[in-house]
C-alpha cells in the first residue's frame, strides 16, 4: 500500500539527511493509516527504505512485523549476511532483517509482541516492555526486558537458557555459550542462542506435535502452562514477532 512521501524541504548538503518515508508502523498509524497490509518504511534517516508488514489492528495497533511462521515455506536454517538482510515473502513467512531491526529499535524505547498458536488453535502471546536489537558490530545482541503475557518467559527461562544479553548466531556464525559446538548448526536456525536455548522461534517447521529434538519453533514455558496437549518439545503451527515504540497509543 503506498504512504505518501514526508514533507521533507531541500537543504544544503552538509545538514542531516531526513527521511523520505515513515521511520515505522507507528508513524504510518500516526499518519492515520490504519490498514493492515505492506508498506514502505524507512526506519534509518541514512539508509535504504524498506517494505515491511504493518499490523493495525493488534492490541491498538501500530506493529512492524518482523517475523512470521505459518506454513514451513521458508527454510529458516540461514546465513549470518541472509539474516541481516532479511528473507522471505512479507505476505507469508519471512524475517525482516538484523539490520533493519536495529535500525528500528535504536532510537527510543519499544516493545516486542511474540503471538504463538498450537495445532489446536490454542493461542498465547509474550510482551517485552524494553525490547532492542544491538548492531552488527555488537553482533545484534538482543535486549528483552518486562515481560508480561500468557505465554511464559521463555527468553530469561533460566542461568543457563537466558537469551536476554545474547548475541544473534548462525550456522556459519557461532557466537553461542555452547563450548561443544555450535547452536545454529545443531538446531539448523538463526537465534540468539546462550547454551543452547529454552526459546527458539526460527527452528524447523514440523507440522504438529514431535518427539525428536527441541529443534522445531520453539516456546519452553508454553508446556508448563497449557493443560497437558503438547508436550516440551511441542513445535507451533503459528508465530508471528513485531515491534513498535513502548509510548505508542493506538486505539484498544
Amino acid at each position: 500500500l503506498d504512504v505518501p512521501l514526508l514533507n521533507v524541504s531541500c537543504v544544503a548538503s552538509a545538514a542531516p539527511m531526513e527521511r523520505l518515508h515513515p521511520q515505522d508502523c507507528a508513524e504510518i498509524y500516526s499518519l492515520g493509516i490504519k490498514e493492515t497490509g505492506i508498506y514502505t518504511i524507512q526506519p534509518d534517516p541514512h539508509g535504504p527504505a524498506l517494505e515491511a508488514k504493518c499490523d493495525m489492528e493488534t492490541a491498538g495497533g501500530g506493529w512492524t512485523v518482523i517475523q512470521n511462521r505459518q506454513d514451513g515455506s521458508e527454510d529458516f536454517n540461514r546465513t549470518w549476511q541472509e539474516y541481516r538482510e532479511g528473507f522471505g515473502s512479507l505476505q507469508g513467512e519471512h524475517w525482516l532483517g538484523n539490520a533493519a531491526l536495529h535500525a528500528l529499535t535504536s532510537t527510543g524505547l519499544h516493545q516486542l509482541r511474540i503471538e504463538l498458536e498450537d495445532w489446536y488453535q490454542q493461542k498465547r502471546q509474550a510482551t517485552y516492555s524494553n525490547f532492542k536489537v544491538a548492531s552488527e558490530a555488537e553482533r545484534y545482541r538482543l535486549t528483552a526486558h518486562e515481560y508480561s503475557g500468557d505465554a511464559g518467559n521463555s527468553l530469561s527461562y533460566s542461568k543457563r537458557y537466558n537469551h536476554d544479553g545474547r548475541p544473534f548466531s548462525t550456522a556459519d556464525r557461532d557466537n553461542d555459550r555452547y563450548a561443544s559446538g555450535s547452536c545454529g548448526q545443531y538446531y539448523g536456525a538463526g537465534w540468539w542462542f546462550d547454551a543452547c536455548l529454552a526459546a527458539n522461534l526460527n527452528g524447523r517447521y514440523y507440522r504438529g506435535r514431535y518427539t525428536g529434538l527441541t529443534n522445531g519453533i520453539y516456546w519452553g514455558t508454553w508446556y508448563i502452562l497449557t493443560d497437558g496437549r503438547t508436550g516440551e518439545r511441542y513445535s507451533f503451527k503459528r508465530v508471528e514477532m513485531k515491534t513498535r515504540p513502548k509510548d505508542f497509543r493506538g486505539t484498544k
